[in-house]
């Protein structure tokens, strides 16, 4: 990715001489690079003009061409879970995007994260105004309010963030938001969230991209944001491979934990329960085969094997710590996404029927029971 600012516009002279006609009036345009080195490119008038590029401004090079960079400059961000407080704590003056009974519970027990207080500021969706940047950190059975409350939020140039499980939430947000939505999946963390209290060893990062592949304008905007705020972000051009890798994570960790009550140490295990969490595992890869997504036959052992020992042995998954908080589960865009998209295949999912009607059978135990 060809990040440049621009340092100096110089009009072509061409003296007593006349364009021929039809060539377009350039300009030589000096630009900075990251790494402090300068060159300089001719660009049509007419291509600076359309995009208002001007010297400061920060441009994307590709194949000759360059496209203005929007910078991020103000940022929002809607639901303080357990992703919500790890990397919106980094993030300068965000919004947290709430109505005023949430953010009076907020106010009253603050969150924090590693013993460190996160302080946030918040805004109702009556209030709110357009961002350049927002970060949609909900769970899945929130989506929906999720969509109509940023709506205050979303002005032309916003860019569109969510870090839900599964691979539905992005086509839900650009249906209701046409161009806003890049593909995005945060990987790499061992956050537990007990209430307002959050403790973590890996802090993650947030992997995103076009849906196509295609390096823009916007990407780049978000991977300067993300530097500049210290979240390690990583622009991609196979973000479709990278869900569909997360799902498969999550069919199999958090479904086990939930299932089982089993910690990441409990994972690492030779168990009957971790067979039972491979072969989920494995359906997802079938699965992404079919629709067309590479992953590795073996990509859930070679990941397993990396990840673990980079976990707190103690800690659980997210639906591991929804199960103890009695909090509903994202079950149904775990398994309940592999059994529906496998049909369309005639691919059985037998471990994840187990776990779809194992963790739904908890759920409805519940209501049964005292908190």
């Amino acid at each position: 990715m060809e990040l440049y600012r621009v340092e100096q516009i110089a009009e072509g002279d061409y003296g007593c001489e006349e364009l021929p006609e039809g060539a377009p009036v350039l300009c030589s345009v000096t630009l900075r690079g990251p790494d402090g080195a300068s060159l300089v490119v001719e660009v049509p008038d007419q291509a600076l003009t359309a995009q208002s590029i001007q010297e400061g401004c920060t441009v994307l090079r590709q194949d000759g061409s360059l496209q203005l960079v929007r910078p991020i400059r103000t940022s929002a961000l809607i639901g303080l879970g357990a992703l919500g407080i790890l990397f919106g704590r980094k993030m300068p003056g965000v919004q947290v995007i709430a109505d005023s009974q949430r953010a009076a519970r907020y106010t009253a027990h603050p969150a924090t994260c590693n013993g460190q207080p996160c302080p946030f500021s918040y805004c109702s969706p009556s209030q709110g105004q357009p961002a350049d940047l927002v970060l949609v950190t909900v769970k899945a059975a929130g989506l929906e309010q999720a969509i109509r409350d940023i709506a205050p939020f979303v002005g032309p140039h916003t860019v569109i963030l969510s870090l839900l499980n599964g691979i539905t939430s992005e086509e839900r947000l650009e249906a209701a938001y046409p161009g806003h939505t890049l593909w995005s999946v945060a990987i790499g963390m061992d956050a537990n969230r007990v209430g307002r209290d959050l403790v973590f060893k890996a802090p993650g990062r947030i992997q995103f991209g076009e849906r196509d592949g295609r390096i823009t304008p916007r990407v780049a905007a978000v991977a300067q944001y993300f530097a500049a705020c210290g979240i390690a972000g990583e622009p991609c051009t196979d973000i479709l491979y990278k869900q569909w890798h997360k799902l498969m994570i999550n069919v199999g960790l958090n479904q086990a934990s939930a299932a089982f009550g089993m910690t990441y140490g409990d994972l690492a295990k030779d168990t009957p329960q971790r067979a039972k969490m491979l072969q989920a595992m494995q359906e997802v890869i079938r699965l992404a085969n079919a629709e067309g997504v590479p992953l590795p036959p073996d990509d859930d052992v070679v990941w397993l094997a990396g990840a673990i020992p980079s976990f707190k042995p103690d800690n659980r998954p997210s639906m591991g710590q929804d199960i103890q908080a009695r909090r509903p589960t994202e079950v149904e865009e775990f398994a309940g996404t592999v059994r529906r998209l496998s049909q369309k295949h005639s691919l059985p999912t037998p471990a994840n029927d187990f776990f779809y009607q194992r963790i739904r059978a908890i759920e409805a135990g519940w209501a049964a029971q005292p908190h």
